[in-house]
This record gives structure tokens, sequence and C-alpha cells, in this order.
């Protein structure tokens, strides 16, 4: 069985490709498309998402005949090359709009708020939202920028799918399901960008909804005003969850439930980095690493709301049960003192970053068509044929195929669970379990109705957890499911009232004393981080280093021996001889590594 696990980890399928976004922002011709296409595959990408992009000319209009005859033209060529398509839903983003069509068919489509009159009255208003179009004069504040659409309207949405995704499918319908494998939808923004201030989302509909869930229409005040009031807090929480209820059924589902039915997976992210909720709409989970909100400087790596989103999409793939999860990777991730480049070393840390924490699906952003003129300005860097490290690109390739594989059809062996909503994951008690070594999962509050609980621990698909962390107040109904759990002997971590403290790890102790390590350092490594990993029947513990300083130090994984060492960088196999549970640790800077271990024959 190992030895077969071997072979598969040295010489990964192309199932585990990168699937990078194809930058069409120039004139296109087919030469250069097949052209590309042959680059990329000799590099060993086999797949692209083709993303129509600020360059492209009025020549060639969005969804025009003249557009999908390069579309189609791409698309057959992938079938020959035996590369996989995925198509990408709007003309630049955020998705939703049809680069402004929808509400050109219809007004009353436009995004819409909320006003507060002086006087307090109250009127839904256009927020005279705006996405990023594609061709020159249609950007932010520009004179031909397109208008956003109401997402929280399920007619505007339907619109929108009929202007886009169905005609991608008139047009490629033979491709669907084999070649063409998946749709991408990226950040619906319900107000659009560029909005006018002083408004919140609204649409028809949403004061009834909001009235049935609890809310007043006398109570509406407390959505502009004296938030923090204990019934302002009530309030808005009526609010939020009736936008959250209306955007996943106006939104998500209408488009899940369309790739299904064209025999495609809906991949993409939503607009918020810790928007785990809205995940469970997709095929293909994902997140988005952009702007260098995570970093390896200024521990951005565990700090901050954008340092969850590896583990948003990676947490609700295991608990859905999703095979792959993915992140759209290195947007403006230039490493500080690059005005337009990433260097192969800071793109080897966001890998790991994101491997580490369960992310198995790579799309690169971006392989751009063109660097003429300003298009190489526009959203870099550029990581793909016209990178610095282009000649190199064939082991980057290589690495995120063995590393995707490894982290596919696996479970981790997390036995500790931090309680989260549907959009806020808390960043602050997942610190310390980074820095000392304990893995864990988010577990989301509304998934807990689907927990059972076996000897003491809360079991969930796959994954089973003995210990749950609290960090806030739930609501009535998710607070009696948690004491149910521990009436039936759940340990549960409450740190709610520890608000101040949660971040520093001062309470850590509390939980080594009721937490079964599988992985203990001789000395603390902040900067070590690792999963442990169940694949078939064996078990691997893979190993990163997120900090700046070379470890160096002993480790001890109890009851278990390690019997190989894999390098998914470079593809080599060690094999060891020891019967020690103990290991020397040497790993360097953006290095990582991965044990094969046993249990111990006593």
């Amino acid at each position: 069985m190992l030895a077969a696990l071997e072979q598969e980890f040295l010489n990964p399928s192309s199932e585990y490709t990168p699937i990078p976004f194809w930058f069409w922002n120039d004139e296109l011709s087919e030469e250069e498309i097949e052209r590309q296409m042959e680059a990329f595959k000799e590099k060993g990408v086999d797949g692209f998402v083709i993303h129509p992009r600020m360059g492209l000319p009025r020549s060639i209009p969005y969804l025009s005949e003249t557009y999908f005859q390069y579309v189609t033209y791409a698309v057959k060529c992938a079938e020959a090359k035996k590369m996989k398509v995925v198509l990408y839903d709007e003309a630049m983003y955020p998705s939703g709009s049809c680069h402004g069509m929808v509400v050109k068919e219809n007004e009353a489509f436009a995004s819409q708020g909320l006003k507060m009159t002086e006087d307090g009255q109250f009127i839904q208003v256009p927020t005279h939202g705006t996405i990023r179009g594609v061709h020159y004069g249609e950007d932010d504040h520009e004179p031909d920028v397109p208008a956003s659409t109401d997402l929280l309207n399920p007619e505007a949405v339907a619109c929108f799918i009929k202007l886009t995704h169905d005609q991608y499918y008139k047009h490629l319908k033979h491709y669907f399901g084999d070649t063409i494998v998946a749709m991408f939808t990226d950040e619906p923004n319900i107000m659009g960008r560029c909005a006018d201030a002083g408004l919140i989302p609204w649409s028809n509909g949403i004061l009834e909804e909001f009235i049935k869930n609890g809310g007043a229409k006398e109570q509406l005040r407390y959505l502009f005003e004296d938030k923090e009031t204990e019934i302002g807090k009530k309030v808005n929480a009526i609010y939020k969850k009736t936008i959250y209820d209306r955007m996943a059924a106006s939104y998500y589902k209408q488009i899940a439930n369309w790739c299904e039915a064209h025999h495609i997976a809906m991949t993409g992210h939503p607009e918020k980095s810790t928007d785990i909720g809205y995940l469970k709409y997709f095929t293909i989970p994902c997140q988005d690493v952009v702007w260098r909100f995570i970093g390896p400087e200024e521990d951005k790596g565990i700090k901050g709301e954008h340092s969850t989103m590896g583990k948003c999409s990676a947490d609700s793939a295991r608990h859905y049960q999703k095979r792959r999860n993915g992140n759209e990777c290195f947007g403006c991730c230039q490493t500080p003192g690059e005005k337009d480049h990433i260097t192969k070393e800071d793109m080897k840390w966001y890998l790991d970053w994101l491997f580490v924490r369960g992310v198995n699906l790579i799309y690169p952003h971006a392989f751009y068509y063109s660097m003429r003129g300003r298009r190489k300005e526009e959203r870099p860097p550029e990581v793909g044929m016209h990178s610095g490290f282009w000649e190199e690109y064939k082991q980057i390739t290589d690495y995120i195929k063995r590393m995707s594989w490894l982290l596919t059809d696996v479970v981790n062996q997390a036995q500790i669970a931090i309680l989260c909503s549907a959009e806020e994951l808390s960043w602050q008690a997942a610190r310390p379990l980074f820095e000392h070594q304990m893995e864990f999962n988010y577990l989301e509050a509304e998934q807990l109705s689907e927990c059972t609980v076996k000897e003491g621990c809360i079991r969930i698909a796959a994954q089973t957890y003995s210990v749950v962390i609290k960090d806030k107040e739930y609501d009535e109904k998710t607070e009696e499911k948690i004491e149910m759990f521990k009436t039936q002997g759940v340990k549960v971590l409450d740190l709610s009232p520890k608000q101040e403290i949660i971040e520093s790890g001062e309470w850590i102790q509390e939980l080594k004393d009721i937490y079964k390590h599988d992985l203990i350092t001789e000395s603390f490594e902040p900067g070590l981080r690792y999963t442990h990993l169940k694949k078939k029947k064996a078990e691997f513990i893979l190993l990163t280093n997120e900090g700046e300083e070379h470890i160096q130090t002993k480790i001890l994984i109890p009851g278990k021996r390690i019997m190989e060492i894999w390098d998914a960088e470079f593809g080599t196999i060690d094999r060891l001889n020891t019967e020690e549970e103990s290991y020397e640790l040497s790993l360097p800077r953006r290095k990582s590594l991965i044990m094969v271990v046993e249990n111990l024959k006593r």
C-alpha cells in the first residue's frame, strides 16, 4: 500500500494541477492562444481559468460571437491537449452583473440600499454601485464603468444567469462536464464597488423578512445609529441574518443549482475572508489570498481576520465532505520592495501557508496573456510565463501537484474544534494554537445539529473532536446544544469571559491539561506549523516553517515512529530505520517536509 502511495506522490496526476487565472487582456489570436497553452503544458500546468481582463479591446465585446470564437478555440485546444478549463462568470469582477448588461436589461435590477433621511425616514434607493470592466474606460469612477446588480433580488440574479451562464452553455455544451469542469464566481458584492455612502444593503421584500425574523419597522434606526446598545446589537443581528439568508437563496443557491444541472462544479469565493457559511453552496469552496493581507512579515500569517481564510475553505470542505477546496492566490502580493514582482521564495511561503491549513487546489493569480503597455500594472504580480522564474516553473508545478495530492482524500486528525459563526472566525483563539502546534478546525455553529457524540467526542463527517473552544456567546439554541454536548462528556473550553487575554494564549495551559498531543517540540517554536493526516491506511505529518528563522529542535511524536521523510519540492523519499519517537528536526526558512509515521510496536 505504501509503495503505491509513494509512486502517486512522486508522479501525481494532472488532476492536481494548478489552475491559473489566464488574463485575456489584449488583442487575441488563435495562434497566440495555442502557443501560450502549449507553454503552460510544457511546465506541467494542465488547466486554466479563462478570465477576460482589463485591456481586452472593444473589438472583442464581452460574450459577443467574436469573444466566443476565441473561447471555443481555447476549449477545443484544451480538449486536444487533455487540459481542463474553468469558466469565469464576469467581465472582470465582482461577479453578478454580466458587464452591466443585467441593469441595461432592467434598470430596476441595479444594486439597492436603504437610506435613513435627516428626518428619520427610511427609503430604498439605488446604490450607484459598479464593477470593474474589461475595456479601458470601464474601471472605477471612469465614464463607461458597468453598473452592479441587485444580488438580493432573485429575478436580477436569474437575469445574470440567463445572460452569462446560459450563453456559455449554448456555445460550449459539448465540453461541459468533461473539458469544462467548473464555473468560477468571484467575490459578489451586494452594494457594488464605489457605492454611495450612508447606505446599507437592501432590496424588495427585505423589510417583510426582517420583521418575520423578529425585527420591527420602528427598529430600523438601530441599523444606522446606537448599534452598540443592547437593543442595537439585537436588531443588527436580526438584520445580518436576514441579508445573509436572502443572499444565500438569491445568489449562491441559484448558481449552485445551475452548475449542478449542467454537470460542472461551482467554484470561486465569497466577498469576505471569513464568509464560511456561504461555502456550503460551492462544489469546490475557495478563498482569496490578495493584497498581502497575509504574509511572512509582522505575524500576518496568524493575525487578523484574513489569517483565517485558509482554514475557512479547508474546514468547510471537511465538514461538508467536499474533495477539493481552493485559493485564488498571489494577487497584489508583491514582495516588499518589489513594484510588480513576487520572489519565488515568497511564493513558496504562500503555498506552504495554504497547504498546511488543508487547501488542495491552487488558482494562481495570474498568468497574463499580454504585458504590453500598462497591462503589466493591472493587479500584479504576474506569476506565469512572464515571471522571472518561468524556466523553473516545472518544479513549482510538481510541488503544487504533490502537495495537492497529499491533501486530497485525506482526514486531518485535529482533536480541537473552534466554534464559529457563518461569517466570523476567531483568529485570536487560533493564534496560540498555531504557535503551540495544536491542530484545530473551525466548526460552524450551524452544523452542531449535524454532530453526534460518541465516547465524549463530537463527530461530524469524517472528523472527531475531543475538545471544543468557544470564545463568544451564541444564540440560545446553540448554547443549549453546547450544554447538551457537555452533559455527554464533551470537553468545552469557554473563553468568552476572557476576551482580553484570548490572543495572548495565557489560557493555553488549560487546553494542554485536556488535550492529547500528537506532536511535541523540545523548544517553543512559534513559526512551526503542522498537520497530522490519514490517507487510506497511511499516516503523515506535514511540517512547514512559517517563520523567518531556521528551525532546529527535537520533536516527539508520542507512540509513533518515523518511517520515511518525503520532500515534495524535489521529489525525494528517504527511508529511516529507527524505533525512536523523537526526531532531530532541521527545517530551513521557506521549507517543508512530510513524515510518514506508524504506531510503534510495543
